[in-house]
């Protein structure tokens, strides 16, 4: 039979055993409260998110239709501005105006840049290059 210092010694053994598990179990409770509450705050940035996206896209769709209707404006509403007097075609003009969403001052511009880049052409020259500059670029 096991006498009783040797019970006292095992009840002490237990009792800092439970004393052990009891404080392990509050450093876990403690970190479950912080991991419920990260995971609370994630959870509403995670909608903040999702609703910063959702009116992202519905602004980019709105972007699109208005880029799309400022296009389909430009091509039908084409102006014919004569901005080159002489001889050079109005289709080649009006072309290059279209790609310039009708800004004659841009046309103007690079039209001056390649005639000092390429002196002696033709104005049907110069226009075909800037036409043909512009949409090696965009494409």
């Amino acid at each position: 039979m096991q006498t009783l210092t040797d019970l006292k010694k095992k009840l002490l053994e237990v009792r800092e055993i439970q004393s052990q598990l009891d404080n392990k179990k509050a450093v876990l409770v403690e970190t479950k409260r912080q991991l419920d509450k990260q995971m609370k705050e994630l959870l509403q940035k995670q909608s903040e998110l999702e609703k910063l996206m959702a009116r992202t896209r519905q602004k980019e769709l709105q972007l699109q239709s208005q880029i799309e209707l400022n296009r389909t404006e430009v091509q039908s509403d084409a102006p014919e501005v004569d901005y080159l007097p002489g001889a050079a075609s109005k289709n080649l003009q009006n072309e290059l105006l279209a790609l310039l969403s009708g800004n004659g001052n841009i046309a103007t511009r690079l039209l001056k840049h390649q005639q000092k880049l390429n002196p002696g052409r033709s104005l049907d020259w110069y226009l075909e290059k800037v036409i043909y500059d512009l949409k090696r670029d965009r494409y």
